[in-house]
C-alpha cells in the first residue's frame, strides 16, 4: 500500500515537472515580440521623421529670413513715402501759389481790359467830335484871330487836341499789348499747374502700388511662417514620440535577451552557451583623430549596430582577451553574432575626420560631431571617407573581425572633448552578455 502511493506520488512529480519543463521553455519564444528587424525599422523610421523635423526647421528659417528682409523692406518703402509725401506737400503749395498768381494775372488781364475800354471810348469821342467840328482848320484859326496872342493860344489848343488822340492811341496799344503778355503767362502757369498735377498724380498711385503689395507679402509671409511653425511643431512632437518608441523596444528587447540568457543559464547549469570569442572582443589598442567638423551633431545618440543589441565586453577595467591581464577598455564590444558585412551607422549626424587601418583596431572610423566624437572599429569594410558629411543612422562600414579581435563585432567609443566615456550613459536598458 505504501509503495503503490510512493510509486503515484512520483509519477504525478514527474508529470508536473513535464509541464512546468514545457512551460519554461515555452515562455520566452511567446514573449519574444520584439525583433532586431523590428528595431532596425523603427530607428529608420525615427531617423527619417527626423530628416523632417530638419527640413522643417530649415523651411521655417528661411521664412523668418524671407519676413525680416520683407519688413526691412516696408520700412525702406515707409521712408521713401515720407519723403515722397513731402514733396507732394511742397509740391501742393506751389500748386497753390500758381492759384494765386493766376487770380492775380486774370484781376491784371481784367483791369487792363478796362483801361483798353476807357482809352478806346475817349478816343472815339474825340474823332466824333473833330468829326462834327468839321475838324481843325489853321487858316481858319489865323482869321478868326483878333490878335497875335489868340492866334498862338489857338495853334496850341489844336497841338494838345492831336497830341491828347496820339497819347490815347499809344495808352490803347499799350494796354492791348500788356493783356496779350498777361495771357501767355496764364496759358503758361496753367500748363505747369496740369504737369504737377499729372506728376503727384503719378507718385500717389506708385506709391499706393507698392505698399498694397508689401502688405499683401507680408500678410501672405505671416500666414506661411504659421504653418510651418505647426508643422516644425508637430513634427518634433513626431520625432520625441518615435524617440519614446526606439528606447521602449531597446528596453523591451534586453529584458528579452537577459530573459533566454538567464532561461539558458537555468538549462546548463556550470556551462556555457558561447564562447568569448564568438561575441567578439577588443585587444588594448589607442587611435587618434583631428577635429575640423562643420557638422553638429544632436548629442542624442543611435545604436550603432541595427542587427545586433547585446555587449559583450563592458566599458573600463576587464581581463585581456589575450593577455588575460586587466587592461583598460576605453569602450563597449557589441556583438556581431557572426554577420560578418552587416551595416554599422553613425550614431549620430557629424563629419568622418578619420577612415583608416591599423594593426589594434583593424578598419575604423572616427566621426566628429561638433559636440563629441564616436569611434567604430574592427569593420570588415568601409563605406565612407575621410572629409565627408554623414547623417545619424548613414551606413559608415560594415561588421568585421579586423585588427587584434576575437570575433565579429564593433568596438565603439565617445568623446567627449579630448577624454573617452562610457558609451552606456547613452543608451537605456544595455543588455550586457558575459561580462
Amino acid at each position: 500500500m505504501n509503495n503503490k502511493k510512493v510509486i503515484s506520488f512520483i509519477a504525478v512529480l514527474m508529470a508536473v515537472l513535464m509541464v512546468v519543463s514545457l512551460f519554461v521553455s515555452i515562455i520566452p519564444v511567446s514573449a519574444y515580440a520584439v525583433t532586431e528587424d523590428e528595431i532596425t525599422a523603427i530607428q529608420k523610421q525615427k531617423s527619417e521623421i527626423s530628416g523632417k523635423v530638419k527640413d522643417c526647421k530649415e523651411r521655417l528659417d528661411t521664412l523668418k529670413q524671407q519676413q525680416a528682409n520683407v519688413l526691412e523692406q516696408k520700412a525702406a518703402l515707409m521712408e521713401q513715402n515720407k519723403l515722397t509725401q513731402e514733396q507732394i506737400d511742397l509740391a501742393q503749395e506751389q500748386i497753390d501759389l500758381y492759384n494765386d498768381m493766376i487770380d492775380e494775372k486774370a484781376q491784371e488781364v481784367e483791369e487792363a481790359r478796362t483801361r483798353e475800354e476807357r482809352q478806346l471810348q475817349k478816343y472815339r469821342t474825340r474823332v466824333r467830335a473833330m468829326e462834327e467840328n468839321g475838324g481843325y482848320n489853321i487858316l481858319a484859326v489865323v482869321f478868326n484871330s483878333s490878335n497875335f496872342n489868340e492866334l498862338l493860344s489857338g495853334v496850341d489848343d489844336m497841338g494838345e487836341i492831336m497830341n491828347s488822340d496820339r497819347a490815347l492811341e499809344d495808352q490803347y496799344i499799350a494796354a492791348r499789348e500788356e493783356t496779350e503778355e498777361i495771357k501767355a503767362d496764364y496759358e503758361e502757369i496753367k500748363t505747369d499747374y496740369e504737369e504737377k498735377q499729372g506728376e503727384l498724380k503719378a507718385e500717389q498711385d506708385e506709391l499706393k502700388k507698392q505698399m498694397d503689395e508689401a502688405n499683401a507679402l507680408i500678410e501672405s509671409l505671416a500666414d506661411d511662417i504659421e504653418k510651418a511653425t505647426k508643422e516644425y511643431e508637430a513634427a518634433q512632437a513626431e520625432e520625441a514620440s518615435a524617440a519614446a518608441e526606439v528606447s521602449r523596444f531597446i528596453a523591451e528587447y534586453n529584458a528579452q535577451k537577459a530573459a533566454e540568457a538567464a532561461q539558458n543559464a537555468a538549462n546548463n547549469p556550470g556551462g556555457t552557451t558561447e564562447s568569448g570569442a564568438s561575441g567578439g572582443t577588443s585587444g588594448g589598442g589607442d587611435i587618434g583623430g583631428s577635429a575640423g567638423s562643420n557638422v553638429t551633431g544632436t548629442g542624442s545618440l543611435m545604436w550603432p549596430v541595427p542587427c545586433s543589441m547585446r555587449v559583450t565586453s563592458r566599458y573600463g577595467n576587464r581581463s585581456d582577451p589575450f593577455t588575460g591581464k586587466t587592461t583598460y577598455h576605453a569602450g563597449i564590444d557589441i556583438d556581431g553574432y557572426g554577420n560578418d558585412g552587416q551595416p554599422i551607422v553613425a550614431a549620430d549626424s557629424g563629419t568622418v575626420i578619420t577612415a583608416s587601418s591599423n594593426s589594434g583596431y583593424g578598419n575604423y572610423v572616427i566621426i566628429d560631431h561638433g559636440n563629441m566624437k564616436t569611434v567604430y572599429a574592427h569593420m570588415s569594410g568601409l563605406a565612407v571617407s575621410a572629409g565627408q558629411s554623414v547623417s545619424q543612422g548613414q551606413t559608415i562600414g560594415y561588421l568585421g573581425a579586423t585588427g587584434r579581435a576575437t570575433g565579429t563585432h564593433c568596438h565603439f567609443e565617445v568623446y567627449v572633448g579630448d577624454s573617452r566615456t562610457d558609451p552606456a550613459a547613452y543608451f537605456a536598458g544595455i543588455s550586457y552578455y558575459n561580462c
